[in-house]
């Protein structure tokens, strides 16, 4: 009879919100299973604060790795940031990759044989 009266005029108990619905992921589970796997290609993700990190940046790609930036550290620095967005691109011509600003804040670089489809899904 509860779940009757439940159904017709709503619970009294509040929906969760996302928040409340949100629930953290275990990845050293998902992880175990590739133990012992070499990759081809990583993923990695990188925060551009100065020049300094420029040698590590142009590395990842050389060595066939997509890499991820930050590049709001620089932003309001123009002289920086076109200086290391030049850097990028002459990297990405040396290896035939690929790059991108995504959104305003982040610029993806790829090797050889990734690109980067500028359409987004929907």
């Amino acid at each position: 009879m509860v779940k009757f009266l439940e159904n017709l005029f709503g619970s009294t108990k509040k929906p969760k919100s996302d928040a409340e619905a949100y629930e953290e992921l275990n990845l050293s589970e998902f992880e175990e299973g590739f133990k012992g796997e070499t990759a081809n290609m990583f993923v990695r993700v990188a925060e551009l604060g100065s020049l300094d990190i420029m040698s590590e940046l142009k590395k990842q790609v050389y060595e066939g790795n997509i890499v991820f930036i930050d590049v709001s550290p620089v932003k309001n620095d123009k002289l920086l940031f076109d200086r290391a967005i030049k850097d990028l691109k002459q990297v990405v011509t040396d290896v035939h990759g690929d790059i991108a600003l995504i959104k305003e804040d982040q610029v993806i670089v790829t090797p050889r044989g990734v690109r980067i489809d500028r359409q987004k899904l929907k």
